[in-house]
């Protein structure tokens, strides 16, 4: 009888043993059920920050196609205002001794033309006022002459000594 007591005994102690493991085992799943559901909820912060990164990226990445063609258009409006004042400089009135003829005359006498100008014009601007009369002769490398010397293309008329009613032969070079 002592050995059924005894045996009692340890049995009432291995099922109280039972019932906290059992308790236990239940702690356990709800705290891996609560360690679940943040991990699902952690992951869709992480996705939705992956997210948010790759927004920024194409954000950054518009950001700065705006900003160069912000750069483009700014350079496009300093280029024409820089027309636009060169435009309204010269509308400023003319001196008219500023004014004076130049006459062009090519080797073979298809030109024989006087073209208006200003001593402060470049050479090559008469030169394409010339061209815009005769396009034939744009196709061609040409030289310019007046006085027995060449004339220099980008320097000023009064800078390559014209004067008004000057000739100006025109050589095509072969």
């Amino acid at each position: 009888m002592v050995e059924n007591q005894k045996l009692k005994d340890e049995l009432k102690i291995y099922i109280k043993e039972n019932k906290l493991l059992k308790n236990e085992i239940n702690n356990l799943k709800t705290q891996n059920s609560k360690l679940k559901d943040e991990l699902i909820k952690a992951n869709k912060i992480i996705s939705n920050y992956n997210n948010i990164q790759n927004n920024q990226q194409e954000n950054n990445s518009i950001f700065k196609n705006l900003n160069e063609l912000i750069k483009i258009k700014d350079e496009k409006i300093n280029e024409l205002e820089l027309q636009l004042q060169n435009h309204s400089n010269s509308n400023k009135p003319v001196n008219f001794d500023d004014i004076l003829y130049v006459h062009f005359i090519s080797l073979d006498q298809k030109i024989n033309c006087p073209i208006k100008c200003l001593k402060t014009d470049t050479f090559a601007e008469i030169e394409e006022k010339l061209y815009q009369k005769y396009g034939e002769y744009r196709e061609t490398n040409n030289n310019f002459i007046t006085k027995g010397k060449i004339v220099l293309r980008f320097k000023k008329i009064y800078e390559n000594n014209i004067q008004d009613g000057d000739k100006i032969q025109l050589l095509k070079i072969e």
